[in-house]
């Protein structure tokens, strides 16, 4: 009956984890009842999950025919020898500790490993936590000060049996106290007790009473070495004060360290939500305490040099820290929200310009071996307007600053006129837009032509003043990069002539347009690949039988299955009938089939699918950022 339960509660927490479903454990009940072959050995043969995913959740499986002393376990896995086995006995009768722990105190072998023995000692299912999927609302109902003491953390609940992870199982006084306060039946999984203090510490600092008592325990050491700050004279000494710079400092590192570009502090009705943009997507972090939110606001507002008095309107700032040996700049923004019990609060999103995150060389952006080599001729020439199209956030910036840098030499006068400056380039004279000053992009051309550039980088084409002096430049000699909001590449000319140039200036000046996407790269250590549905494959336009790839999921990408990105590019270099068309004003749809027709022109969505072929990102991916040729 024991060996039953066992089997159903490895079946219960594959299915919690959405790892396996209802239909797939029965299978592999039926197959396990016909040849006695273990559960999970079962699942892995039937294809319904890996090894790996096996082992992760639920560490190794090992069986016993019949109940045995661990010592005796121990030897018969070779995890011992005798000679270790008396030393651990002798260990023992000294300190008066479980033998198993005696073990682990001497070296001899891991607790994970002796969770994993224990487990088929008691015939208790192991659980693995460090990539466990909690439920917030479940961890609720037991106590944090409970769940620390008691060394026990909730994981799923099924017809009103809540399984909870446990360091010892064994304990009936325990699981007597759970059950009363949570008013539920209890059933004991083992864990080993080191993963279970960190999963406390890591889901029940979402708890907001207790999140300033973790904090001081965790972020003693916390230190954010502010560079530069506008006001520094408002310090924070009470203790509250103190925990606020705690929550702030460590809220930044932990950022940077995951390679987040964005964090969002966003006021909600109960608590402070905080997420972090990582690979393009927010992820959702622990809340912070709803008591806090005011100094947190304004404690950030101090260190970017804001005014915290002002709330009712927007305002920016910017801040720079040192990290790890490296500075990095955080531009901040701060806007007005409505809550419907707490009035107008502040939502605060910390932009993270981070130039050694990102080293930026055309090479790493993602080009394919043609469109890189007439991206590189175009960006060679010596002059001309090449335009890098797309929307915000995919990846525009980057393309233009790889430009630059690869073109760069000690001959060349590279002068920029940006809004803001995001990455600074060693060499290249970089200006800041200020509107307020009266310094505009149509204000900086004309000072920029004083300057005597050889290549301007303009951030973005705002208006006919600015797009006129642009062709004004690349018509007296001068290479000039810029941006555009357009979806792909013959958008652009259809832009420029909307906004009242005329065609034979554009034709006599673009050499190139650039459109682009930002796509997640597939995690390359858990890169799989398979053969996709019939009907994928006629979507998408490929022959049948095509292997395509996914990742898995696993620790390194956060079970995710996707680490980076990288960009899917449009290249239109012009020829004499693109000049036809544009001087006929033709629609970009024209320019666009015509280029199609062409052959040496891969459109968005064709630069997608092949990358997606040589298994660089999915065709998920692709499908969701580009449009249908």
């Amino acid at each position: 009956m024991q060996m039953e339960r066992r089997r159903k509660k490895l079946g219960e927490i594959l299915i919690s984890q959405g790892l396996i479903t209802d239909e797939q454990l029965l299978v592999a009940l039926k197959e396990h009842k016909r040849t006695g072959i273990s559960i999970g050995t079962v699942l892995v043969k039937l294809g319904f999950i890996t090894d790996d995913d096996l082992s992760s959740v639920l560490g190794q499986q090992i069986h016993l025919d019949q109940k045995k002393r661990i010592g005796e376990v121990l030897l018969e896995q070779g995890l011992l020898t005798e000679e270790q086995l008396q030393q651990g006995l002798e260990e023992q009768r000294k300190s008066g500790m479980q033998l198993g722990k005696c073990f682990v105190k001497l070296g001899f072998i891991s607790e994970n490993k002796l969770v994993d023995v224990l487990s088929a000692q008691l015939d208790i299912q192991h659980v693995v936590l460090e990539n466990f999927n909690f439920s917030r609302q479940l961890i609720r109902i037991i106590p944090e000060e409970m769940a620390r003491r008691y060394k026990a953390i909730p994981l799923f609940e099924q017809d009103g049996i809540v399984t909870v992870a446990m360091a010892d199982p064994t304990n009936l006084r325990t699981i007597d106290h759970l059950k009363f306060k949570t008013g539920k039946e209890i059933e004991p999984v083992i864990a080993t007790e080191k993963s279970i203090v960190e999963a406390i510490e890591k889901n029940y600092s979402a708890g907001l009473e207790d999140m300033t008592q973790i904090l001081g325990e965790v972020a003693g050491t916390i230190e954010l070495d502010v560079i530069k700050s506008e006001d520094d004279a408002e310090k924070l000494t009470d203790e509250e004060g103190a925990q606020v710079v705690k929550v702030v400092n460590l809220m930044i590192n932990q950022a940077i360290s995951e390679g987040a570009s964005d964090i969002h502090v966003e006021p909600m009705e109960k608590y402070v939500r905080l997420r972090y943009r990582i690979d393009g997507e927010l992820k959702e972090k622990n809340p912070i305490p709803l008591q806090l939110r005011a100094q947190i606001i304004s404690r950030l507002k101090i260190m970017a040099g804001m005014d915290i008095a002002e709330k009712r309107k927007p305002q920016d700032g910017r801040l720079q820290i040192r990290f790890e040996g490296r500075e990095i700049d955080l531009r901040v923004s701060t806007y007005p929200v409505m809550t419907r019990n707490r009035g107008v609060n502040e939502k605060v999103v910390l932009r993270i310009l981070d130039p050694h995150s990102k080293n930026l060389t055309l090479e790493k952006l993602g080009f394919l071996p043609r469109t890189m080599k007439n991206f590189e001729e175009m960006i060679r020439r010596p002059d001309g307007i090449i335009l890098v199209t797309g929307p915000t956030g995919s990846g525009k910036s980057s393309t233009l600053y790889s430009a630059l840098q690869k073109i760069y030499s000690i001959s060349r006068n590279i002068v920029t006129m940006e809004d803001p400056v995001e990455y600074h380039l060693d060499g290249i004279c970089q200006g800041q837009i200020n509107v307020k000053a009266g310094f505009s992009f149509a204000d900086g051309m004309r000072s920029i032509l004083r300057q005597d550039p050889d290549v301007i980088m303009i951030g973005e084409m705002r208006d006919r003043e600015t797009c006129e002096m642009a062709i004004q430049a690349s018509l007296t000699g001068h290479l000039v990069f810029s941006t555009l909001h357009t979806n792909d590449s013959a958008s652009a000319y259809t832009r420029l002539l909307d906004m009242g140039l005329e065609p034979y200036l554009i034709t006599s000046t673009v050499i190139g347009v650039l459109a682009q996407r930002l796509v997640r790269k597939i995690c390359q250590k858990c890169k799989d690949a398979y053969t996709p549905d019939a009907e994928v494959l006629t979507k998408i336009g490929v022959r049948q039988g095509l292997q395509l790839y996914r990742g898995k999921g696993c620790s390194k990408c956060n079970g995710t299955g996707y680490s980076g990105r990288l960009g899917l590019f449009e290249l239109l270099v012009p020829d004499s009938n693109i000049t036809k068309l544009v001087l006929q004003r033709a629609p970009f749809e024209q320019i666009k089939q015509y280029c199609l027709k062409r052959g040496d022109f891969d459109s968005l969505r064709r630069d997608g699918l092949r990358k997606a072929l040589e298994g660089m990102t999915t065709i998920e991916q692709v499908l969701g950022a580009t449009q249908n040729d």
